[in-house]
């Protein structure tokens, strides 16, 4: 056994004897005249030998630069799927030595061109995949692993490794044909330097030879480097690559073995404290070799314990065969090496030889060590990331099982457990009532009698109070809706004008005046609230307040709330944080209305009374089936002696002319009253400069029985929280017998609302049906939509601003208001009229739809074929980048004005002259909006739409009629069966007709030109569907009609007015004599002198001409039925005062006769 020299023995001494010396001095002159030849010689051995050595740096640098990166990705994935740190060491030192290792690449290749551009595209590859690297990582720790492992699957990483492995493929395969070159170029320096050598002749003959032999030693040593390092160059290219560890064994030792000339080898990695077999070459299947072997074991101990290759001579019989199928031998020589890398050896391996073992294979062993270790250690790096991940798996799906199993046992425990308490409650209860049944019969059989006599006298006295009550009752309903009446009809004139001069829509007001006018019109809206309050407070005395029970998502509820209230309290830059405990249920049976108007006057309170600190509401359960709502706040808190009185109607805890604080101290006595009705109570703890808490304690399941009477007052002694309310608050619950179950988040659509990303397509679904709510909201999602579901108009039109959905499917009958409103305040709004929106419902509106801008009209029932390619229509409009619009004029002047007018990045027009080219053009493209002049020289445009509504060959684009002609009436309706927008060219025609093709098509109002969002802007001014429109208004009060008449007249609509009821009839009997003049809607009020709204609107029903008459009915007293009486009297809709403005518009323009 040996190893490798230490040192090479000094053979360059000469000893010179005298001859010799006479012989050399003889020759000096002769060697001072080949002096030159021979340095000339020299200089170019060394600067080839120089450039090999360099080409071989070269190879070595891009070669541990590619291992770095490796290292890099092989630690940053092993991070993302276990999290653990250690893997990412690699990474780490990775990070830190590749800048270095690209500077001396650049170094070594500087003075050639064209490596250097290869190294400088490296270097843009290299920097990229660490950006990604690092980017993948910030993912993983703001997002999560699945939104990084996401990042991974995305083949970017993959794409710049192939780019870095190719580049660095192309760097090797340049300085290996360098290398060659420079070989070559040496080469003829020693075939130079040998003539040289022969022509210094026959008297420096001796000499020539050992210099001969001294340039045959150099060379041999040179060639001995050079093959080392081609060993390891090809020994770096086998075990690139992601390879499994019996696989990269396989290749190193076949690698060693063909370039070592081997005829056997074993490879031994390290595992668990000792070396387990993994490969091995050239060994016939009926030899076994050990399967391990420790760290003090066999020849294997010299080698770990010196960390160098050794050699065996020799070997004896009995060692691990090689063969063939003509036999088998054993070797006679062997080597054997560590791979060494971090001062850890990670594996051993042997190679057995039929010649003895050189220098040079130790050698190249041991400068091998580390390239084997490292791409071992990243082999099983892979493995170690496989096998997790499968553990990872599998024990997910455990987890899933038996989390369900978990979930069976627990509510089979718990049904067990609630029938053994009802069970053991009857018992008490049933026992209690018969003991007390027992002592009391004979008591009460006596006093049956005095109580029959009280009962008399007490029945008398009750029914003359009874009577009272109601008459005072009735008395304070008629004064309450003849104040309510009186205060919002002059208010609504104030509400309405101060909206339109804030509008400054003609821009002649300052802005101070501006200012000036919103500041009128927010004083007037909060006259208005206060009179709210005060109504809210009369029918919650009176009684007349409805509880509508209904399912309520607690996590959907504290999002509104979060929505509502946060800008607020950033704004007093209080910490706002909204709580939901880990044991609140997540859905609850109550009047969600009611709810949210508690809360929100608990946080508007809390937000009010606190100057800095928080403001906390926080959601829990509580025993029987109740929950607990908590507002907490760090503000100036209530005195001890004033939280009883808070509750008082009209009453504040600081009433002084001094105070601090406003407000009418209604809000806290509704909330009361509110809660009452739910079936809870509001508890109260506080102190004064220390904050407050209320809180609101009610059943989960809303329960009639449950509904206390009338308290004085709120204990202030209670505080009640979520966590401890339990302890301290008597239950407000119904007898066991009438408790409900609790209700199933089933009953609610749950939507993707929380869930929002930015990034993703949203689908808002307008729909009261939950059954259909729900089949929409699946195909949405397979759709890859989020879905976002609203029942109600109101919280349509709130979501379609919060979120701005991508598409929205709308319902006709909603319960709050029609569907066809809610389309048209969406396509007046600029935000949200670029949405496209798609009817579904049961009653056919889809003329009116279509002409308000809808995309499409689908009438229930629907298959689900039919649902699938509303869907597809909608994603197909979203994801349309260009619209094309053929312009179908014969004055090639008007032609190019249009196209100029409507034209912008994402419009494309197409311009036809005649009716055959706008047939041809149809026939062979496809248009998403036709604007058409009736006047065409080979055609009529009457003609031509009949022509392609009959022939399906052609395409039937939207048709906007932008003509020049004066209509008669009958040729309007004929008109309108293809075309819902008509215009007549004039002064503001091309306003209008930018208005209508944005509409049609679908565009972003902001994304438009300055001047096209200018033009558009003024259009909004006049209003197509109110244009030449006769609406008449009935209205005694001339405020409000001075107030209606500067809504509708700027608009275009003719007004006519009656001043009550029998005016509203002769102007509607003058109209049927005279056709120009006839009504096309009535604005009509409730309370008027002479004759009332609602026995004039029952006259208008009772006469078949104006059976069709489209009549709102605007009120002040907003009573509970007005709306239903209203609506028996025959009108078509109903609006309270002081009127929404855009409301009111929607409404005329929804009901206004096409």
């Amino acid at each position: 056994m040996h190893r490798k020299n230490a040192s090479v023995s000094n053979k360059g001494t000469l000893g010179l004897d005298p001859t010799v010396a006479v012989g050399l001095a003889v020759a000096l002159l002769f060697f001072i005249l080949s002096t030159a030849v021979a340095i000339y010689t020299t200089q170019l051995l060394k600067t080839s030998n120089q450039g090999v050595v360099q080409t071989h740096n070269v190879i070595v640098a891009i070669d541990l630069l590619l291992a770095d990166v490796q290292d890099a990705e092989t630690g940053q994935r092993g991070f993302l799927l276990t999290g653990e740190e250690p893997y990412l060491e690699p990474y780490h030192r990775a990070v830190s030595q590749v800048q270095n290792r690209l500077r001396l690449v650049e170094g070594l290749v500087s003075s050639d061109d064209g490596q250097r551009g290869r190294v400088e595209e490296l270097r843009g590859y290299v920097t990229s995949k660490f950006r990604e690297l690092e980017e993948t990582l910030r993912t993983y720790r703001a997002q999560g692993q699945a939104a990084a492992l996401a990042m991974v699957n995305l083949d970017r990483g993959k794409a710049e490794m192939d780019a870095i492995r190719s580049i660095i493929a192309q760097l090797r395969d340049q300085e290996t044909e360098v290398r060659t070159q420079r070989m070559e170029a040496m080469g003829k320096a020693y075939t130079v330097a040998f003539i040289t050598s022969a022509m210094a002749g026959s008297l420096g003959i001796l000499l020539i030879f050992v210099i001969a032999a001294l340039v045959r030693s150099a060379t041999l040593t040179r060639r001995k480097e050079q093959w080392l390092q081609n060993a390891q160059v090809g020994l770096g290219s086998v075990v690139i690559g992601e390879q499994a560890t019996q696989e990269l064994g396989h290749n190193i030792l076949r690698y060693l073995t063909s370039h070592l000339g081997a005829v056997a080898g074993a490879i031994y990695i390290k595992s668990q404290g000792r070396y387990e077999l993994v490969a091995g070459y050239g060994v016939p299947e009926n030899i076994t070799l050990p399967g391990h072997f420790g760290q003090h074991d066999s020849l294997f101990a010299h080698v770990l314990q010196d960390h160098r290759p050794i050699a065996v001579g020799k070997v004896p019989e009995g060692y691990m065969a090689f063969g063939s199928s003509l036999g088998q031998a054993t070797p006679r020589f062997m080597a054997l090496a560590p791979a060494m890398l971090d001062g850890e050896v990670k594996a051993v391996f042997e190679l057995g030889f039929l010649n003895p073992v050189g220098d040079h294979i130790l050698s190249l062993l041991e400068h091998s060590s580390g390239t084997i270790a490292a791409a071992i250690r990243s082999a099983e790096f892979r493995t170690q990331l496989h096998t997790l991940l499968s553990e990872t798996q599998r024990q997910a799906e455990e987890l899933q099982v038996q989390g369900e199993e978990l979930r069976v046992s627990n509510e089979e425990l718990e049904e067990q457990g609630r029938a053994l308490k009802e069970s053991q409650a009857r018992l008490e209860q049933q026992q209690v009532e018969l003991e007390q049944t027992n002592s009391q019969l004979e008591e009460q059989t006596q006093e049956l009698e005095c109580q029959r006599d009280d009962l008399e006298k007490a029945n008398e006295a009750i029914q003359l109070k009874a009577h009272e009550v109601e008459r005072a009752s009735r008395y304070k309903s008629d004064f309450l809706a003849n104040m309510s009446h009186e205060l919002r009809t002059p208010l609504n004139s104030s509400l309405i004008l101060a909206k339109l001069l804030a509008d400054n829509t003609d821009e002649n007001l300052t802005a101070e005046q501006v200012k000036y006018a919103q500041t009128i019109q927010s004083s007037g809206n909060d006259l208005l609230n206060l009179i709210n309050d005060i109504l809210d407070l009369s029918k919650i005395e009176a009684g007349h307040v409805e509880i509508r029970p209904e399912p309520v998502l607690i996590e959907r509820m504290v999002n509104s709330l979060r929505h509502l209230f946060d800008p607020l309290a950033n704004e007093k830059g209080l910490l706002f944080a909204l709580e939901v405990l880990p044991d609140a249920v997540p859905v609850i049976e109550t009047d969600p209305q009611r709810l949210e108007q508690v809360l929100k006057n608990l946080l508007a309170n809390a937000i009010k009374f606190t100057e800095n600190g928080s403001v906390t509401l926080s959601i829990g359960s509580l025993s029987d089936n109740q929950i607990a709502i908590s507002v907490t706040d760090t503000g100036i808190g209530i005195a001890e002696d004033q939280q009883a009185r808070i509750f008082e109607a009209f009453h504040q805890a600081d009433s002084t002319i001094s105070r601090k604080f406003g407000g009418t101290g209604l809000g806290l006595s509704i909330s009361r009253e509110v809660v009452r009705l739910l079936g809870g109570t509001l508890h109260l703890k506080s102190s004064l400069g220390a904050g407050s808490t209320f809180t609101v304690v009610m059943p989960q399941v809303f329960d009639s029985t449950a509904v206390r009477v009338p308290a004085p007052d709120v204990l202030p002694e209670l505080p009640p929280t979520p966590a401890q309310v339990s302890a301290t608050v008597p239950a407000a619950k119904a007898p066991a017998a009438t408790l409900k179950s609790r209700p199933q988040a089933a009953m609610v659509v749950d939507d993707d609302r929380l869930k929002v990303n930015e990034s993703a397509r949203k689908l808002l679904i307008i729909e009261d049906d939950r059954s259909f709510a729900m089949i929409l909201r699946d195909l949405a999602r397979e759709s890859n939509f989020q879905a976002l579901v609203a029942g109600t108009a109101q919280e349509a039109l709130e979501l379609a601003r919060q979120f701005m959905p991508s598409a929205i499917v709308l319902d006709v009958g909603l319960p709050d208001q029609s569907g066809l409103s809610v389309l048209d305040r969406l396509k007046r709004d600029v935000r949200t009229r670029h949405i496209p929106v798609h009817i579904i419902s049961a009653d056919d509106y889809s003329e009116r739809a279509l002409s308000l801008g809808a995309i499409g009209y689908a009438l229930k029932p629907v298959k689900r074929e039919q649902l699938v390619g509303v869907l597809k229509s909608l994603e197909a409009k979203i994801s349309q980048n260009l619209r094309r619009v053929l312009i179908v004029e014969d004055n090639e002047v008007q032609r190019e004005a249009v196209s100029t007018l409507i034209s912008s990045h994402d419009v494309e027009t197409v311009g036809a002259g005649t009716a055959a080219e706008c047939l041809a053009l149809l026939k062979e493209q496809t248009f998403d909006c036709m604007v058409l002049d009736l006047s065409l020289p080979d055609a009529s445009g009457f003609a031509l739409l009949e022509t392609i509504s009959q022939d399906s060959a052609h395409s039937f684009p939207p048709v906007i009629v932008y003509t020049g002609r004066v209509l008669a009436r009958e040729e309007e309706q004929r008109l309108r069966r293809y075309s819902k927008s008509i215009i007549i060219k004039g002064a503001k025609s091309p306003e209008r007709l930018l208005d209508e093709v944005t509409l049609f098509l679908h565009q972003v109002v902001s994304e438009l030109p300055d001047e096209q969002q200018k033009m558009i802007r003024k259009a909004r001014h006049r209003d197509a569907l109110l244009e030449g429109r006769r609406i008449l208004i009935v209205e005694d009060d001339v405020r409000n009609v001075f107030a209606l008449t500067n809504i509708l007249e700027p608009r275009g609509a003719i007004i006519e007015i009656a001043r009550n009821g029998e005016e509203a009839l002769q102007k509607l009997d003058e109209s049927l004599s005279k056709p120009e003049g006839q009504i096309d809607l009535v604005l009509m009020d409730i309370m008027m002198p002479v004759m009332d709204g609602l026995t004039a609107t029952r006259h208008i029903r009772k006469n078949p001409s104006w059976k069709k008459l489209p009549v709102i009915a605007l009120t002040a007293k907003a009573m509970p039925d007005d709306q239903q009486r209203c609506i028996e009297a025959g009108a078509n809709d109903y609006m309270a005062k002081p009127l929404d403005v855009e409301k009111l518009l929607s409404l005329v323009r929804v009901w206004m006769p096409q």
